[in-house]
């Protein structure tokens, strides 16, 4: 007898193998939600719930982590760790549901979290138009401005602008990102008609000469910006300041009904990158997700028009930007499509020692190799053409047939 460890990227990938070894239809649904375990943690359960939780994941076949002082009945709120299959929590969720001490809520929150994590097809939608996600979508840069860290200067003119958008639509982008405000650490806030200047004349001429056949996003966290360009042909809203900027903005995303990225960032453009800490970033930045979540929602935008960007760079240290792209898969337990954008940034140059962002190429592509594998869904970048092969074979990888 011969033997070899087999991996999986999903359960449909599982089931596929189960079903070509011979096993039914049914047992291979089965089985393939119990081909890899999850990690769940929990975050402020009370010492009696976390013990109850425990006996009951061993019941099931799981497993809880469960601080010592809590598992000694120590009153307290915890953090633990649950360690279960899909197949395991469909079967625990049901016998929470009969538990007191919060596991109720619980079991329903785990269930929610867990088809969240695993969703992975989402579209964007607006104007009669569709952006399917199934597949990594590049966002190409446009930044009609003389100061951005990478590019300013080249697009300054209207004509320069339409070549560039060319360019990234011929190069395989499907989204073209006009901005008219550098974000670089340190930028001082561009005014808003001069804002409105740079930007406007060039996403009227772009999707009056170059069609529909793609989505053109405005970055910009001012609400008159958006709405402008949003009446000029604009799809979709992306504000760094993840709707907090301008008290307005929510209400133009809103009532326009477009997309929207909302971004994490720590203090402004100007003062971002002095002295950020963070305990554990990633989880600091999903507690920001789920409070811009909230407030979003509350204000009338659809949940389906949600992207969500963790905002690499943006007052962030060299260890936070990394972590967040090898932990990049925990921000899926949100349900929404993911966007990443790091291309050319100064940490790229801190690891590789590049100076100059223009040489600093094969850093961004392996900086997006870990989101893509994390579940990255928009990737925004200032060489197109590089990164939609580079993309092109991973998801050939992905996909292959074996």
């Amino acid at each position: 007898m011969k033997v070899r460890v087999k991996e999986f990227k999903d359960k449909v990938s599982l089931r596929d193998y189960l079903l070509s070894l011979g096993n039914t239809s049914k047992g291979a649904e089965i089985i393939s939600k119990k081909g890899r375990v999850y990690l769940l943690e929990i975050d402020g359960i009370d010492t009696r719930a976390a013990n109850i939780l425990k006996q009951d994941a061993i019941s099931v076949g799981g497993d809880c982590a469960v601080p010592r002082k809590a598992s000694s009945f120590e009153k307290g709120l915890w953090k633990v760790l649950l360690l279960v299959s899909e197949r395991e929590l469909e079967r625990l969720a049901e016998k929470l549901k009969e538990q007191p001490f919060g596991l109720r809520e619980l079991s329903n929150s785990l269930i929610r979290a867990l088809g969240n994590y695993l969703e992975s097809e989402f579209t964007l939608t607006y104007r009669g138009k569709e952006l399917p996600l199934k597949e990594p979508v590049v966002m190409g840069i446009l930044n009609a401005t003389p100061d951005s860290f990478s590019d300013g200067g080249r697009y300054t003119t209207v004509e320069l602008a339409l070549k560039r958008a060319e360019e990234i639509i011929s190069q395989g982008g499907k989204i073209v990102d006009v901005g008219g405000e550098s974000t670089r650490p340190g930028a001082p806030p561009v005014p808003l008609e001069e804002e409105l200047r740079r930007v406007i004349p060039v996403i009227r001429e772009v999707r009056k000469r170059l069609g529909e056949g793609f989505f053109i996003s405005v970055d910009t966290y001012k609400a008159e910006v958006a709405r402008q360009a949003l009446l000029e042909g604009a799809d979709m809203v992306n504000d760094i300041s993840g709707l907090q900027f301008d008290p307005k903005m929510a209400e133009v995303v809103s009532s326009f009904g477009c997309p929207v990225v909302i971004m994490h960032i720590k203090g402004t453009p100007r003062d971002m990158q002095k002295n950020p800490y963070y305990e554990d970033a990633v989880s600091e930045i999903c507690d920001y997700f789920e409070e811009r979540l909230s407030f979003a929602l509350e204000r009338g935008i659809g949940r389906d028009k949600i992207i969500l960007d963790p905002g690499i760079g943006f007052g962030k240290r060299l260890e936070d930007n990394l972590c967040i792209l090898k932990r990049f898969s925990e921000f899926r337990v949100f349900g929404l499509p993911l966007l990443v954008g790091a291309s050319r940034k100064s940490f790229i140059g801190a690891i590789t020692g590049e100076d100059e962002p223009q040489e600093r190429l094969a850093g961004s592509l392996g900086a997006i190799a870990p989101a893509f594998y994390g579940g990255a869904k928009i990737f925004r970048v200032h060489d197109v053409k590089e990164t939609y092969r580079f993309l092109k074979l991973l998801r050939a990888v992905e996909e292959a047939g074996c």
